[in-house]
């Protein structure tokens, strides 16, 4: 799953206040099961763990530490399922990893990963979550250094994140590239409605599919095979309200040999 949650400090007159919207998060959550969760716009880890409460089976990745928590980006995995082997964090931008407001001034962005292992299967992959941020340099540049890392970790990867770019943007083809393909490219899908407004987050268009920033990517001619997507249209509360002025989406893999 790669889910925008909305930040709890931005208000909107079409949301509910984050109190109530934390629920809705985690019905969410629970309603699809994923076992690899990429979080974007929760502010703190106290957060994370208030939405994730009662659901122990899962394990938190996310820049968190005596002098700051931040889990924009935050991984959720499922343990039960997966063993994590190594996690860290990188930011995005010119300054080798480390903490930097991008190449062009503007809030901080992270990029989180975990190399994990399938405990039924043995086999290994990487799984990385990011919120890019909308500014095209630092866009590309977080691109570039996101495929920077894949490389020197030679594992097949479900990259799953808020890319703040539709797929004509030059900084998703950087992404994309050869060696990812996207999990919305399936015959099966589940999209409950057909209206636009539903399903689009409405800054980056008006028309789905061509609206979607929210990506989840896999490596091709790899251990996966991805067999369905959804998007998920739930309404909340009196007023019938999303969650997020993002959709989650949600994509199911077999892995293969």
């Amino acid at each position: 799953m790669s889910f925008n949650t909305l930040c709890d400090f931005c208000t909107k007159k079409n949301h509910d206040d984050f109190d109530m919207r934390q629920y809705q998060i985690s019905k969410v959550i629970r309603t699809h099961r994923a076992d690899l969760i990429s979080l974007q716009e929760i502010r703190t880890g106290s957060q994370v763990k208030e939405i994730f409460s009662n659901l122990s089976h899962y394990t938190f990745i996310y820049p968190d530490s005596w002098i700051l928590s931040y889990a924009d980006a935050a991984l959720a995995i499922n343990t039960k399922r997966f063993e994590i082997i190594e996690s860290g964090h990188l930011w995005l931008g010119p300054n080798n990893g480390n903490f930097t407001f991008g190449w062009k001034v503007a809030l901080p962005r992270v990029m989180v990963w975990s190399k994990i292992k399938e405990i039924k299967t043995q086999k290994e992959l990487l799984f990385i979550g990011s919120h890019f941020d909308n500014r095209v340099e630092n866009m590309i540049g977080s691109a570039k250094l996101v495929n920077d890392f894949i490389k020197k970790k030679n594992l097949p990867v479900i990259f799953a994140a808020d890319t703040n770019a539709t797929t004509d943007f030059e900084g998703y083809k950087i992404l994309e590239g050869k060696s990812f393909a996207n999990s919305f490219n399936l015959t099966k899908r589940n999209i409950a409605s057909s209206n636009s407004k539903d399903l689009c987050y409405s800054r980056k268009g008006d028309h789905f599919p061509t609206c979607r920033v929210d990506h989840i990517l896999y490596s091709k001619n790899s251990i996966f095979k991805p067999v369905d997507w959804t998007i998920d249209t739930s309404r909340f509360g009196k007023n019938q309200r999303f969650p997020s002025d993002h959709r989650a989406v949600v994509a199911t893999f077999t892995l293969i040999d």
